[in-house]
């Protein structure tokens, strides 16, 4: 489970960098990897190259982004309609 902490900065925490990562992406649609680094650097400063990573690898597990390696681009993905179960 992801918690803050006493002492975490909330304007550099991995949650931080995915929601601005998210809202990037779904203004653009798609994005090459490069720029997406420095889109989310020119925001939050430097720190933002060491946590790019587990943010992005965070977006990817929600189903959020998906990544093309032969393009080098990130993909916006719509999240999926939730069908509520039947019993």
């Amino acid at each position: 489970m992801i918690q803050p902490q006493k002492h975490l900065n909330l304007n550099i925490c991995v949650l931080r960098i995915s929601a601005l990562v998210l809202a990037h992406l779904r203004r653009q649609r798609v994005e090459k990897f490069p720029t997406l680094l420095e889109k989310t650097k020119a925001v939050v400063g430097a720190d933002a190259e060491i946590l790019f990573l587990p943010a992005v690898n965070l977006l990817f597990l929600l189903g959020r982004l998906a990544y093309h390696p032969h393009t080098d681009i990130f993909e916006y993905l719509e999240p999926a309609d939730v069908k509520p179960a039947t019993s």
